[in-house]
């Protein structure tokens, strides 16, 4: 009969550690790809976020076109982040949590075109917040 070798952090898969993570990686995928559409609806389709009160074409800051494009570019590196927290890289756990808190002040700004879509991403930002800071129960000194 063959022992197995102790478990340790090191050897424990990454989705494996904490189940908390998984899910906050995956959530922080999907919070990229909503935000690379709603960044690619913006840019191309200018109409699409009219509002009717009289903001015009401008939010707090710029114009839809811009907003647009960070919200692309914000998505695409949240994705890669994402990617990164699955494969367990702890600089990518950091990376996400400042990735979902500025994607939430973004949907804040962005609050006056859609709310229950912005509510809807902000709430899943906060999912991935908990789910990258929380430490696993079952995995000593696997804080962020």
């Amino acid at each position: 009969m063959e022992s197995q070798p102790p478990t340790t952090p090191r050897n424990v898969p990454p989705m494996e550690r904490s189940h908390w993570v998984a899910f906050a990686g995956i959530l922080l995928m999907l919070s990229g790809l909503f935000n690379i559409i709603d960044g690619f609806v913006a840019v191309l389709d200018h109409g699409y976020y009219e509002t009717t009160a009289n903001h015009g074409n401008r939010l707090l800051i710029f114009n839809y076109t811009a907003w647009g494009w960070i919200f692309v570019v914000l998505g695409i590196v949240q994705v890669l982040a994402s990617l990164g927290v699955l494969l367990g890289v702890r600089a990518a756990r950091l990376t996400g949590i400042a990735l979902a808190g500025i994607a939430l002040i973004c949907q804040l700004i962005f609050m006056s075109t859609f709310p229950y879509w912005s509510l809807f991403i902000m709430a899943v930002n906060i999912l991935v917040i908990y789910g990258l800071v929380v430490e696993p129960r079952h995995v000593q000194g696997m804080r962020v």
